[in-house]
């Protein structure tokens, strides 16, 4: 890496105080502290998460070839694809170290703004996937727990009742998880680089 004194002095910004304060570490002490590096590893963990979660999806395909079924992990395994390609995308544009292209808030504010952008795309394709993974747990579940095909499961007026309050309930449960698992995966590294950006200001 770079020698951080020359790469902001350079920019001119070597009277700051938080400047001051970062020159005071190692490169390698501030490397490791280095909140994208965190973020950049927590997508890669997710990454792996989302493919494992897919492997999942087709096995149950394979073990119950029921075509309703199969649409709605076909979807899933689709969704989490997309995930993973996303994912990885913003995994390649965030550095892994100070960069000496950009001033250190142009680089965090930059980074910031991707994550942002990543997440609510994410989190607005997530809202037409719920109903289709709620749809396709439960007939899952009663089709196993029955013995029964998809079409002698459903026709029952009680059975889509309870779909129809399943998808009510697990909803906005699984939108109100995904933020809690946004926010602890990479929340406090945003605030960092949130609280950073305005430290430059």
């Amino acid at each position: 890496m770079m020698d951080i004194e020359n790469i902001w002095q350079q920019q001119g910004k070597g009277e700051d105080d938080m400047l001051k304060e970062l020159l005071k570490r190692s490169p390698e002490e501030l490397t490791s502290k280095w909140p994208l590096k965190k973020l950049r590893a927590n997508l890669l963990r997710g990454i792996v998460l989302s493919e494992a979660c897919a492997v999942i999806y087709l096995a149950i395909i394979i073990y119950l070839p029921v075509w309703q079924i199969i649409t709605s992990m076909l979807i899933l395994i689709l969704f989490n694809t997309w995930l993973s390609i996303t994912s990885w995308k913003l995994y390649k544009k965030i550095p892994e170290t100070i960069s000496s292209a950009l001033s250190l808030k142009q680089e965090l504010e930059i980074n910031y703004a991707r994550f942002r952008q990543w997440f609510a795309v994410q989190e607005r394709v997530s809202l037409f996937i719920y109903p289709i993974a709620a749809t396709g747990g439960f007939m899952l579940g009663g089709v196993v727990g029955s013995q029964k095909t998809v079409e002698e499961f459903l026709y029952n007026p009680l059975v889509l009742s309870i779909l129809a309050v399943t998808i009510l309930i697990l909803v906005p449960i699984s939108y109100f998880v995904s933020r809690w698992f946004f926010n602890h995966t990479y929340g406090k590294y945003l605030k960092k680089l949130k609280k950073w950006i305005e430290e430059l200001q």
